[in-house]
């Protein structure tokens, strides 16, 4: 007779898989590996999953939608940066495996994007195209801002002025683009 099938085993493989990226990147994420921590076997997660591609892809959106649980309350581009921001520094394992292109590549759907940029046109008028430039921008310093402040690479001192920056260069960029839309 065979085992009955587990429901929260998709789940449990994610969850696992989450655990492995957040601890170890990329080079802990085995499907082996994956399979052990969920406490199952390689033949379950294949049966789930065709490929170690297919549950990074899953990890992927799983991580888009908590960036979007964290932005869509925002009131504002300046509150979506900073939110942003936030979760970037407080997730960088999640971070880099959403924005590092192992899995997204360029051609792949970016839902948050789309939600930002339709947010932009009602809280500045206009339709979405006409801020994409503004979105990009903020993205772009966000994105950076995050990478240097993950890296470790600076010292104590030039990350706090860093991210003490950021606010102030969003809301250059939002005045900057109202103003030049507006002219």
């Amino acid at each position: 007779m065979p085992r009955p099938l587990n429901p929260d085993l998709e789940k449990q493989i994610l969850d696992a898989a989450h655990e492995l990226w957040r601890r170890g990147g990329e080079e802990a994420l085995t499907l082996r590996a994956v399979a052990l921590a969920a406490g199952s076997n390689t033949p379950a997660v294949y049966r789930r999953f065709k490929n170690r591609k297919e549950i990074l892809r899953a990890l992927v959106h799983r991580i888009q939608g908590e960036v979007h649980a964290v932005i869509e309350p925002c009131t504002s581009l300046q509150e979506i940066a900073d939110a942003f921001l936030d979760f970037a520094l407080s997730h960088p394992r999640e971070y880099e495996l959403g924005m590092n292109g192992v899995v997204t590549g360029v051609s792949e759907v970016r839902p948050n994007l789309e939600f930002v940029l339709q947010r932009a046109a009602e809280w500045l008028g206009g339709e979405p195209e006409g801020h994409e430039s503004l979105v990009f921008a903020v993205w772009a310093l966000a994105h950076g801002t995050a990478s240097m402040l993950n890296s470790k690479s600076l010292s104590r001192g030039h990350a706090a002025k860093m991210r003490a920056a950021f606010r102030p260069a969003v809301n250059a960029l939002i005045v900057r683009m109202k103003h030049a839309a507006s002219a």
